[in-house]
C-alpha cells in the first residue's frame, strides 16, 4: 500500500511545496517506502476498524515524520510539518461534524449513536474505554490505552502522538455550537487516560447547567 492511497494523498505536492522539487520528492519517497514497511508488519488484530485506524490515519504521518527525521530535521520541525499535514484531514472531519450539529437536536442524535459508534470504531481490542456518563447533559468516557499511544511508543516517537491527539480539538470543534467538547489531558501528555467530555449547549454555545 502507498501514502496515495490514503487520506494523506496530498503529500507529495506539500512536500515539494515546502521543502522545493527535489528534497521535498526525497522526502516523500523516503516516507512511502517507510509506510509500506510500517504498513507491511503492523498486526491488524484480525480487526478492520484497527486496519483503518492503522492504513489511513495513524501510519502515515508516523512515516512522515520518520522520514523528515531521517533527512536531519530536528524533532520539532518535524512534529510541526507533520501538524500541518494531519491538520488538513482534522478540518475535513471538522466540516463533517459541523453539518450534524446544525440539526436542532444534534446532541440527542449524538448520545444515541456513541456507544455504537465507539464499539464499533474504537473496539476493545485497541482501546479501554470507560464510560463515566452518557445522559442528557454530558457524555464522558475515558480511554485507558490506546492503539495511536501504543503505536508511538512501539516505534520510539512517543512525542508524535500529542499532534493526533490535538486533531481531536480541531475536529470536535465542528460540533459548535450545540456540543462543547473538552479534556484535561492524554496519555500522551502524562495523564493516566485520555478523557473526553462532550456537553450539550444551547444553540448560543452556553452549556447546559449539569
Amino acid at each position: 500500500m502507498r501514502i496515495n492511497e490514503t487520506p494523506f494523498a496530498f503529500l507529495p505536492d506539500d512536500c515539494i511545496r515546502e521543502f522545493g522539487e527535489e528534497k521535498g520528492r526525497k522526502i516523500y519517497l523516503e516516507a512511502d517506502d517507510i509506510f509500506s514497511k510500517l504498513e507491511a508488519e503492523a498486526d491488524y488484530k484480525d480487526n478492520e476498524a484497527i486496519r483503518n485506524h492503522m492504513q489511513m490515519k495513524l501510519l502515515p504521518p508516523m512515516a512522515y515524520y520518520k522520514a523528515l527525521l531521517s533527512e536531519g530535521y530536528d524533532k520539532d520541525t518535524s512534529l510541526d510539518s507533520v501538524r500541518k499535514e494531519t491538520r488538513r484531514t482534522a478540518e475535513k472531519k471538522k466540516a463533517s461534524l459541523s453539518r450534524m450539529a446544525r440539526l436542532p437536536f444534534a446532541y440527542s442524535i449524538y448520545r444515541m449513536c456513541v456507544r455504537n459508534f465507539m464499539a464499533k470504531n474504537f473496539p476493545a481490542i485497541g482501546w479501554k474505554t470507560e464510560w463515566v456518563r452518557c445522559d442528557g447533559k454530558e457524555i464522558h468516557f475515558n480511554l485507558h490505552s490506546c492503539i495511536y499511544w501504543d503505536m508511538c511508543r512501539k516505534y520510539d516517537c512517543p512525542e508524535l502522538c500529542a499532534v493526533y491527539c490535538e486533531n481531536d480539538d480541531i475536529s470536535f470543534s465542528g460540533l459548535l455550537p450545540r456540543i462543547r467538547f473538552k479534556r484535561s489531558g492524554t496519555l500522551a501528555s502524562g495523564k493516566g487516560y485520555c478523557d473526553f467530555s462532550f456537553s450539550k449547549s444551547t444553540p448560543s454555545g452556553r452549556t447546559v447547567l449539569q
